[in-house]
């Protein structure tokens, strides 16, 4: 199975989406799903565009980066993805903040978690406590179940989709690019 990686089609060179998350609880649910996102019903999250992303972008694409990995979507990939894998992801609001306007989003939290990453076939940097940190990964070819959207089991903070994915984006001319995950 062929996987791939979320992009924005923003030429920004680099910049993202800074979500604004001091207290880490946005990162901790959304990716590595420790507590219950009860803290979602008292608040609503906020990002801003850094400076090379316009008003535009925001307002147009379907998909946005942000400086943590939890994916924003727009109204209409959310409405078009729960429309095609529905319940299979959980929905959040965002604002976004870009060039003195706010626009909603849809933060998105995946609740797939597969063994995606080949350990013996990828390359780990090992710091002087002994742990190891993923470097590069290597993704496995062939999964026990199908999947759309998924998270790796151990390396939570990797996220890719599966060809049915692209081919549905594509298909919905969602503004959302893909590449090669890392």
């Amino acid at each position: 199975m062929k996987l791939y990686s979320l992009e924005s089609q923003i030429n920004s060179g680099g910049d993202v989406i800074d979500i604004s998350d001091p207290k880490g609880r946005i990162s901790s649910y959304f990716i590595w799903s420790e507590g219950n996102g009860s803290f979602l019903n008292f608040m609503t999250p906020h990002g801003v565009a850094q400076k090379k992303i316009r008003y535009s972008d925001v307002s147009e694409l379907d998909f946005l980066s942000a400086n943590i990995g939890v994916p924003i979507f727009s109204e209409k990939a959310m409405n078009e993805i729960d429309d095609f894998i529905p319940g299979k992801l959980e929905w959040y609001k965002i604002i976004i903040s870009c060039e003195g306007h706010d626009v909603a989003c849809n933060l998105c939290k995946v609740n797939r978690y597969l063994s995606l990453i080949d350990k013996d076939k990828s390359f780990f940097r090992v710091l002087s406590d002994g742990e190891k940190i993923l470097s590069k990964a290597v993704y496995k070819d062939t999964f026990e179940d199908d999947f759309i959207i998924a998270r790796d089991v151990d390396f939570k903070e990797r996220l890719v989709v599966s060809q049915s994915f692209v081919d549905f984006c594509h298909s919905k001319n969602l503004k959302i690019n893909f590449d090669s995950p890392v």
